[in-house]
């Protein structure tokens, strides 16, 4: 899975296999994207293992526009 990096707003783009699975206002999103794809158990994710999550331009407690 990818999470991009904050847009304008604060808000990531959400991938996963090359499909987008949509965009991220709060890492609690996360959990329901992978719920929606029929992941059991979704809210267990560990969306801080960089084995399974390569968050790009912040890791998850950053949600802030990047300074201009």
């Amino acid at each position: 899975m990818v999470v991009h990096p904050p847009d304008h707003r604060g808000w990531r783009r959400v991938r996963c296999d090359g499909q987008s699975l949509g965009t991220a206002y709060r890492i609690s999103d996360i959990a329901v994207f992978l719920a929606a794809t029929g992941m059991e158990d979704a809210e267990d994710f560990d969306v801080t293992d960089p084995a399974l999550v390569d968050w790009r331009g912040g890791g998850p407690d950053c949600w802030t526009p990047p300074s201009l």
